[in-house]
């Protein structure tokens, strides 16, 4: 049976938007990350400056997202981060988001799924062993994520 347990906040602000263009696959946009905060149970910290957040805006409205970014807890411990993930809703609800506006995330689809890699025997070696999924809303000038490891 699958349960899953609240693993942390996270608030990530970010740099102003890169737009790559249409590609064969979609429309390429990159968007800097460029610090923020996480909270949990088990841990906390900053989110480090000079991650990247790539999005493709897909031809069928549904927009991938993968993140890098790396996390620096309390303690100093570096954890690297891959979170891919999707978004899709209606095109006005789209259209609010991309104005900057913050809206109800019940009024749309935001998923990820987080690679957390830390250091092996340390205190958040546990990271390396589960699954975490997240739930995004984003805002402007930053993305608010909830983590949760799935047990």
């Amino acid at each position: 049976m699958l349960t899953n347990e609240f693993l942390m906040k996270a608030r990530f602000t970010l740099g102003p938007s890169l737009d790559a263009g249409p590609t064969p696959w979609g429309f390429r946009r990159l968007i800097p990350i460029t610090g923020g905060s996480f909270d949990g149970p088990r841990l906390h910290g900053k989110v480090l400056p000079g991650g990247e957040d790539r999005q493709l805006f897909r031809p069928d409205g549904v927009l991938e997202v993968e993140a890098r970014y790396s996390l620096e807890t309390h303690d100093g411990v570096v954890l690297v981060v891959t979170n891919r993930g999707l978004w899709h809703g209606a095109p006005e609800v789209g259209a609010r988001l991309m104005q900057g506006e913050i809206v109800d995330p019940s009024l749309y689809y935001f998923r990820t799924c987080a690679r957390v890699e830390a250091p092996a025997g340390g205190a958040y070696s546990f990271l390396n062993q589960i699954l975490i999924l997240g739930t995004a809303a984003p805002e402007p000038g930053a993305v608010v994520l909830q983590f949760f490891a799935v047990l």
